[in-house]
């Protein structure tokens, strides 16, 4: 079953979109725990209308799922997959910027607060995968996730040095509608260049 679903969303500073391709029925049997693999990027950049360089990065990650359960419907919204609720988005992602020489989970005030501190937000780039079941008896699947994101003139931390570019990379969890949280998978380190 080839799944052509796109969801976008708008999150400062960059907008991200999913689409999910791929998914297959399968005859072998997988853990009902949803396993993924970080698969590909590729990097592109451009100039924007001002001139200025405009990063754009695709990362795949690969998934397998025992019973199907990955993805969400529009309505589900309440309860556990609830706006409030930390399941509202199912694929956690965590950006992370090399920071001298250290990678750092990036907040939305870095790097004015000082490394070590434990701030309350970081930059939010999850997201919430569509149901995806298959129909049909055997709902084992497996799939990719791409993720699309513009990550405008480069990193905050070169940003704010007066720079384009920077070093960066993604890490993923992917969470089932039963709540079985897959394995933490994470990306090269990107120079963006």
């Amino acid at each position: 079953m080839v799944i052509g679903t796109k969801i976008s969303s708008f999150l400062l500073p960059a907008c991200i979109l999913f689409t999910l391709f791929g998914c297959q029925k399968i005859s072998d049997t997988y853990s009902t725990t949803p396993a993924i693999t970080f698969k590909s990027y590729s990097l592109t950049s451009t100039l924007d209308s001002t001139g200025q360089i405009d990063y754009k990065i695709k990362l795949t990650i690969s998934f397998t799922d025992g019973d199907g359960d990955i993805g969400l419907d529009s309505g589900q919204n309440t309860g556990v997959f609830g706006p409030s609720s930390p399941y509202f988005n199912n694929l956690w992602v965590g950006y992370y910027e090399d920071y001298h020489g250290q990678f750092v989970h990036v907040w939305p005030t870095f790097p004015s607060i000082p490394i070590g501190s434990n701030p309350l937000d970081t930059l939010n780039y999850n997201g919430r995968i569509p149901n995806v079941t298959p129909v049909g008896k055997n709902k084992a699947i497996t799939g990719d996730i791409n993720y699309n994101l513009d990550l405008g003139p480069g990193t905050i931390s070169a940003r704010n040095a007066g720079l384009t570019g920077g070093t960066i990379k993604f890490n993923f969890i992917l969470y089932d509608r039963a709540l079985h949280r897959s394995n933490l998978v994470e990306s090269p380190e990107i120079a963006l260049q």
